[in-house]
């Protein structure tokens, strides 16, 4: 068995990664950003001082002031007492429509916890 030197074999390793993005600035510093799941079919916008939450397919909806952004490991995190919106910048992937996003997000509304992705949609990562 040949030894190859171990710096070919990180660059090889390296190659099979995930493109590499930029990490998008906390929400306050973007005009509006945008989250979606499904099952049940949830949105969120969040928008200079406000988070926007429609849940239910539309049964639910939930608009709160938005605090400021606390930075998390890779990600920040919008925690209000009805409504807690966790962004990781890390690829995801609808569930629905297999879309790929800049963001996976996790919403805590009223109690219930629901996931999806948001944030920048990048076509070359669809399924």
């Amino acid at each position: 068995m040949p030894k190859w030197p171990a710096w070919l074999l990180l660059a090889a390793t390296g190659a099979c990664a995930y493109p590499a993005t930029t990490p998008p600035s906390p929400i306050g510093e973007e005009a509006v950003y945008r989250a979606l799941g499904q099952e049940p079919g949830w949105t969120v916008t969040i928008a200079e001082d406000r988070i926007d939450y429609v849940g239910d397919y539309g049964e639910t909806r939930i608009t709160v002031s938005a605090p400021d952004p606390r930075t998390t490991f890779n990600g920040h995190r919008y925690e209000t007492e009805r409504l807690i919106v966790d962004v990781t910048h890390s690829r995801c992937n609808d569930a629905m429509s297999g879309h790929g996003y800049a963001d996976t997000v996790m919403v805590v509304a009223d109690g219930q916890t629901l996931h999806g992705c948001g944030g920048q949609r990048w076509p070359d990562w669809d399924m």
